[in-house]
């Protein structure tokens, strides 16, 4: 089971996408790859087991600061779990899997 984003490349030639490729692949169902021309898909499978693990971060994090800090208020609750939520918006593309399309050149 995975519980870190792997590196994201294309099936056929290895290519490794960067951030800004994989953020421009966010909403699409299929893309081609830019060094071989293939075609792929872009598989969310892997989105459970992100929002398992942000669930799990929320949970903890929101204990801890009610448990450990005594003058907690709704400000500061909220602008800790708005960070991690920035947080969690940065590093999803990262968690997108690339697999081979039955229909490739």
């Amino acid at each position: 089971m995975k519980f870190f984003p792997k590196q994201s490349k294309c099936p056929y030639c290895s290519t490794i996408y960067r951030y800004g490729d994989l953020r421009k692949m966010m909403y699409k169902r299929t893309d081609e790859c830019y060094h071989c021309k293939r075609k792929f898909k872009v598989s969310r499978k892997s989105l459970l087991i992100f929002a398992a693990e942000m669930i799990l971060i929320y949970t903890a994090v929101n204990i801890f600061m009610i448990l450990l800090i005594k003058s907690l208020t709704f400000i500061m609750l909220f602008s800790v779990n708005m960070i991690i939520t920035i947080a969690a918006l940065l590093i999803l593309p990262m968690y997108y899997c690339l697999v081979k399309s039955d229909k490739s050149k």
